[in-house]
């Protein structure tokens, strides 16, 4: 081969190995893919199909569903009613950021008057009640209400926020001046950390350990190191002595910083 043979030799197969690098580099992104949790495959150190290891998701053989302890109506005047469920979440790690629920009410001959739908978080390692204020019941007479989560149990890793912002509750005070109970309280922020706005639920139960009356107020925030007065009303008096006062604040883990 002469020379300029060779040389037009070395220039074409110079060009190859250019333009074969070339696709290579395009292409192996795209035949290789780096592993995701949005692809839609098992790879990786994932457990499930974008879920487990490294993946914000948990796949749902690793969590428990929540457990509802209980689903009551109780009065407040006339045909209106407060709907509450109470909620735990067992698992310690995992929480869902949103998630649909469905209440039903029945009366007293077991049919069917109507529902209320919402959505809510689930807490991490918590136990917390759902509250639905002013269901009207028309003319019928409630007895009883059923709850259920309708959305699916999308889990995802969380940190549960009790060990962050320990609040604290003391100077617990029930009163019946003229016939209305009456709750109050101090809601305590002893942590470093600033607690956005939340609400905070009570609920009363009798010597039996039976809910007999529910009650909702609202915080606009907490500082770190500060305290605030927490006031529950309801407009008659309970068949019996409220004995236990639980009360809940019910922050939104999913909005903190941390």
């Amino acid at each position: 081969m002469s020379w300029a043979g060779r040389r037009q030799f070395y220039y074409s197969f110079g060009l190859l190995i250019f333009v074969c690098g070339v696709l290579i580099l395009f292409l192996y992104p795209l035949i290789f893919k780096t592993p995701t949790c949005s692809d839609g495959k098992q790879n990786g150190g994932e457990v499930g199909v974008d879920c487990g290891g490294s993946c914000m998701r948990f796949c749902p053989a690793q969590v428990s569903d929540p457990i509802v302890l209980w689903s009551r109506i109780f009065p407040v005047t006339g045909s209106n009613y407060n709907l509450v469920a109470y909620i735990e979440n067992q698992n310690t790690n995992a929480g869902i950021p949103d998630i649909n629920y469905e209440f039903r009410v029945y009366d007293t001959e077991g049919k069917y008057i109507g529902r209320r739908e919402g959505h809510t978080y689930i807490p991490p390692n918590q136990r917390y009640a759902i509250f639905e204020s002013h269901f009207d019941t028309g003319k019928n007479i409630p007895k009883n209400a059923t709850f259920m989560f309708t959305g699916p149990y999308n889990y995802i890793k969380k940190e549960s926020i009790t060990s962050k912002i320990p609040l604290r509750i003391d100077r617990i005070v029930y009163s019946e001046e003229s016939g209305a109970p009456r709750l109050q309280a101090r809601i305590l922020n002893d942590s470093i950390f600033y607690a956005p706005a939340f609400d905070v639920i009570t609920i009363l139960y009798d010597e039996d350990h039976n809910a007999i009356g529910v009650s909702k107020t609202h915080l606009d925030e907490l500082e770190k190191n500060q305290s605030s007065p927490i006031i529950f009303t309801w407009p008659v008096l309970f068949a019996k002595t409220p004995a236990v006062k639980d009360i809940l604040p019910q922050i939104n883990p999913f909005l903190l910083q941390f």
